[in-house]
């Protein structure tokens, strides 16, 4: 994106921002407000080998497969759809978000941490190495130490934890959206907002191109509007668990923002004393 695409991009926030508050203003003084002027979804598009599809709001719009591919058996040309189809409609639900959608990626996040963890910990290890080798070089005394800086990374990782803990007090089962084309002869199972399923019969195959990618779309997108009706259905999460985890994480901040300062005052002494 260029600096001129971000700036009429911040424009058009700009915009509908000011039209709200002015619809606002117009509600608090008794008046009916106009309807909001419609504005064009952002598609999403992706690829995968041999495939092609947009999706706008949550939805397949178009798809495009090509000839090769529909000489392959239906394993591999169900493979390439899906990963085309769930590219685009993961953008998607982040662009259109809805009731039910499925939460952040805990375990992913909890690697990051656990990443992060171990080379924060390396870096500070080796801060202070760094640092205890000039002092006894110059004979400089002074406290080195993180000051617990290291164990804040842990802390960081128990409130991952402690927010697992939380969402898998849902009792809800995990919901399943199903559809297929009028022939059932594409069959698609969509869960967590992603098609985990897609099947198509050796018939399916010997579509036309445009019937079959017709009969794609509507597999895909009758499945979606069932994963839809019953992910919106399903109970609410422990908000009390997942507020108690919001403190806690508002605690860590405050903590390790002190002991940043904390650590960085000290050794801003000792690099003094050492000049």
């Amino acid at each position: 994106m260029t600096e001129g695409d971000r700036v009429g991009e911040g424009q058009d926030y700009e915009a509908r921002l000011a039209e709200q508050h002015h619809r606002l203003a117009l509600a608090r003084a008794g008046y009916t407000p106009p309807a909001p002027e419609p504005y064009e979804l952002e598609d999403s598009v992706a690829t995968a080998p041999g495939v092609s599809v947009v999706v706008r709001d949550r939805r397949i719009i178009w798809l495009e497969l090509h000839p090769d591919l529909l000489t392959q058996p239906p394993g591999a040309v169900s493979q390439p759809l899906r990963e085309a189809i769930n590219a685009a409609l993961e953008q998607s639900l982040i662009d259109t978000p809805g009731a039910g959608d499925p939460g952040p990626d805990l375990a992913a996040l909890g690697q990051q941490l656990a990443d992060f963890t171990r080379q924060g910990g390396d870096a500070l290890r080796r801060i202070q190495g760094l640092l205890e080798a000039s002092m006894a070089k110059t004979g400089i005394s002074g406290d080195s130490t993180p000051q617990y800086v290291d164990h804040l990374f842990q802390d960081a990782m128990n409130v991952v934890a402690s927010t697992q803990a939380a969402l898998s007090a849902d009792p809800a089962p995990m919901v399943l959206g199903e559809g297929s084309d009028d022939a059932n002869e594409v069959n698609a199972a969509v869960t967590g907002g992603r098609v985990d399923a897609l099947t198509l019969t050796v018939v399916a195959l010997q579509y036309p191109p445009e019937q079959l990618t017709q009969a794609v779309i509507q597999a895909v997108n009758t499945a979606i509007d069932e994963w839809e009706r019953q992910a919106a259905d399903r109970p609410a999460l422990d908000v009390q668990a997942l507020q108690a985890v919001s403190d806690q994480a508002e605690k860590v901040r405050e903590q390790s923002m002190r002991h940043l300062r904390d650590y960085a005052t000290n050794l801003t002494s000792i690099m003094r004393t050492v000049h």
